[in-house]
């Protein structure tokens, strides 16, 4: 009986220690998973930087727009519901003038003339 005791005590023991075992071989391939996946990261980290630098070299001239003109099929004829002189690129033709900049420029009442606090010719808009 005492030896059945120590028999069952030793195996116990050595199942023991081999799911340790088996938890630090676990380990190892998780970390060698996880540093595969940061290792593939940097990488793609690296391209992305590399391209955001050619990015930044491109000119507006190097540039190729493609446009692709499709027709649309809406099975009417839709010429048949338009007015005769219709034109559908009328105004388009937009110039610097057509566009109208609003600058909307808060003014703060500090409660107090801040030209007492300034030097004498103190101009805020000087170069």
């Amino acid at each position: 009986m005492k030896n059945i005791k120590i028999l069952s005590a030793v195996v116990i023991v050595a199942v023991t220690f081999m799911s340790f075992i088996g938890i630090e071989k676990n380990k190892e391939t998780e970390k060698a998973e996880i540093t595969a996946i940061f290792d593939d990261c940097v990488i793609d980290l690296e391209a992305q930087l590399e391209a955001s630098l050619k990015m930044d070299e491109l000119n507006a001239s190097d540039i190729q727009v493609i446009e692709i003109n499709e027709e649309i099929n809406l099975g009417f004829d839709a010429f048949e519901y338009l007015p005769i002189d219709f034109n559908a690129y009328a105004g388009t033709e937009l110039t610097a003038e057509d566009f109208e900049i609003f600058e909307n420029e808060e003014i703060v009442d500090l409660g107090f003339d801040t030209a007492a606090y300034l030097p004498t010719e103190f101009n805020a808009y000087a170069l």
